[in-house]
């Protein structure tokens, strides 16, 4: 597993650092305390993952114990994932624009290469298979594909499925992925792109593939030889989980087939499987869902689930967990035989068996016949006979932006009257409140350091200092050393949790951030809840003026200090160095770029003072002009002198005396 990995190839660097030759100087416990305190927040921070994601899943199988249980949350919870897929609310489903390019005679059946666009410039690229003999209206499944890679589109990977469906009576329409298509779009941002801002846009690529999926369901509906009550879906890996969301979130799907593809978050944080799973396996997950959910929203429709006994992707325990809660869901339903899981004794991969062990599932719940022989011989098309533009995808294709445009939120308003400000305010403080709770529950003790004098009377005003990577004690001593000032304030300094002199692997720290968003939370909004918490600690020390504490940070510690300040009310002020002007930069917040930027949430806190230490960026003339509603002139403004700002010297002209 990569977080343990990390670990133990850490653990070995510092054993090689305590070993020396005769010539070496010998290296100082202190030298080496930094690593040590890093090594330990890292098995910490992994710990507590797994705490909340067993709480998770613990909880969502006390939701699914029964019918009795479900049904009153069942629709608050469908609500809730179309949201976390970034399909809340509905896109407008605009016209298909269906393009048919050519048809390939198989004997027994035809393909059709089609193209349909699911939005305006999103084009999707599938084969219809249709048998040539048929009786009335026929079956339809929708086939959605895993990550195997061709050119032509992984579609033409998986014709095996669209020709036994056709040669079995079923009309197939298999759907490349957005990631493995003729027109490219990305599966892999957070993966291995460094595009962490999905997180904080509430952007997955399952929600374009859901959306997608949709779009075909709409598409066959309109075919006349299709019964458009009659439709399925199956698909393996990566086609598992869009069979899962879009019958979760979609009811025309009759019944549902997923491959591999299936597990608990408690099984997933627990053993790291995010290490080989890429960004369209997860829905952005805010509202703290389980994959047992997904299960209870497709209850009681005919799910038939496989797996893998070796595949790590989908580890044994997650997946019977998965099994036991549905053997009891299914079974208060009175619907047993309506699920199932099968095991196989493989790693993560398809096979004649499971593909067979598919078509007889559709056989007994859609066609609803009785176990007959199939024909399950296939021959495949050459790849680029199936490809629907032939190398030549559409000049006004945008689908490789559409990272960029599916849960984009509206620019912030510019607001002429504080009356209007003051509406938006409270609207907006409210989702952040909801997106940013304070949980009283966090098991994490925050690492503040406090004077001695804070700790006895009188009371002193505070300057709360929010530590950032790479910093020592001493760097920091000198970075908040001001004028003297006698006893005139007290320095007090929280580390979140991850933060250090030592900083984290840059491997570790992408890994911790999606392990963390599978339990709806970022590295960065956990240390959010540090910093609040350790300024509600603070507060209530003997020689600290509550009403007095001034936060600080520098570049992302800076926005945790911001945030903290909007959501404590008692804070006096804020001080930004080098902040960063996007939530695109950092810190990540699950889905705040569908609310806000960073200029407009920076205004959250007025009409109390946001100073910027040495410079103010262009971005926050934005917050400037929300300060000046309050008739405010100085309520933003520049501070050059820490110390001064946090014991209430505004001036520039006053002197230091040192």
């Amino acid at each position: 597993m990569i977080l343990r990995a990390c670990f133990v190839l850490s653990m070995a660097a510092l054993s090689l650092l305590g070993q020396t030759t005769a010539r070496e100087t010998p290296v100082s416990d202190d030298a080496l305390a930094p690593m040590r305190r890093m090594l330990a927040s890292q098995k910490q921070f992994q710990a507590d993952l797994e705490r909340r994601a067993s709480a998770i899943t613990q909880h969502a199988k006390q939701e699914l114990s029964s019918p009795v249980t479900w049904e009153p949350l069942r629709e608050k919870r469908r609500e809730e994932l179309r949201d976390m897929l970034g399909l809340l609310p509905w896109p407008t489903r605009t016209p298909l624009q269906v393009q048919q390019t050519g048809t390939l005679d198989k004997g027994s059946y035809v393909i059709e290469k089609i193209a349909f666009q699911s939005l305006p410039g999103i084009y999707v690229t599938g084969n219809l298979y249709l048998p040539k003999e048929r009786k009335g209206k026929t079956p339809a499944i929708v086939y959605v594909c895993g990550h195997s890679h061709s050119p032509s589109g992984n579609k033409a990977i998986y014709q095996r499925h669209g020709i036994s469906f056709a040669k079995n009576g079923y009309v197939a329409f298999i759907l490349d992925s957005i990631q493995v298509s003729e027109t490219f779009a990305m599966h892999h941002g957070v993966y291995n792109q460094e595009m962490f801002d999905w997180y904080a846009r509430g952007y997955t690529p399952a929600g374009v593939e859901v959306w997608n999926a949709m779009r075909a369901v709409d598409y066959l509906e309109t075919r006349p030889e299709v019964d458009a009550d009659r439709i399925g879906m199956t698909g393996i890996s990566g086609g598992a989980a869009m069979s899962f969301f879009t019958s979760a979130v979609d009811t025309r799907i009759k019944v549902v087939v997923p491959a591999m593809g299936i597990s608990t978050y408690e099984a997933n944080v627990k053993n790291d499987t995010q290490q080989g799973h890429c960004d369209c396996m997860f829905c952005i997950n805010v509202h703290k869902h389980d994959m047992l959910h997904q299960g209870g929203l497709i209850a009681p429709r005919p799910l038939l689930m496989m797996h893998g006994r070796k595949d790590v992707l989908f580890p044994v325990e997650g997946y019977k967990a998965f099994e036991g809660a549905m053997d009891d869901l299914y079974g208060g339903y009175g619907a047993a035989t309506s699920f199932r899981n099968i095991e196989v004794d493989t790693e993560h991969k398809d096979s004649d068996f499971l593909r067979e062990q598919a078509i007889r599932w559709f056989d007994q719940h859609l066609m609803r016949i009785a176990p007959r022989k199939l024909d399950m011989d296939y021959s495949n098309a050459p790849p680029e006979t199936v490809a629907v533009f032939g190398g030549k995808p559409p000049a006004d294709a945008q689908n490789f932006r559409v990272h960029e445009t599916f849960t984009a939120g509206e620019a912030p308003t510019e607001f002429t009257t504080l009356a209007a400000w003051q509406q938006r305010r409270n609207a907006l403080l409210n989702t952040v409140n909801t997106l940013l709770p304070y949980d009283d529950n966090d098991a994490n003790s925050p690492d503040v350091r406090i004077p001695d004098a804070a700790k006895q009377g009188p009371k002193l005003p505070v300057m709360l200092y929010v530590a950032s990577d790479g910093e020592s004690p001493e760097y920091q001593r000198l970075l908040l050393a001001g004028q003297p000032d006698g006893n005139k304030l007290h320095r007090i300094v929280v580390t979140p949790r991850g933060i250090g002199e030592t900083p984290w692997p840059r491997m570790f720290e992408r890994d911790a951030l999606r392990n963390a968003m599978y339990v709806g939370e970022t590295v960065d909004s956990l240390r959010l809840q540090d910093v609040r918490r350790a300024f509600r600690q603070i507060q209530n020390l003997p020689g600290v003026d509550p009403k007095r504490i001034t936060l600080v940070g520098r570049k992302s510690s800076s926005i945790l200090a911001l945030y903290a300040a909007v959501l404590e009310p008692d804070a006096l002020q804020v001080i930004l160095m080098d902040p960063p002007t996007s939530h695109r930069e950092a810190p990540i917040f699950l889905n705040i770029l569908r609310h806000t930027e960073l200029p407009e949430a920076a205004a959250l806190l007025a009409p109390r003072k946001l100073l910027f230490y040495g410079r103010i960026p262009t971005d926050y003339a934005y917050t400037q002009r929300i300060y000046a509603l309050h008739d405010s002139t100085d309520g933003m403004s520049l501070t050059m002198q820490l110390t001064m700002a946090a014991t209430g010297q505004y001036g520039h002209a006053a002197s230091t005396g040192y």
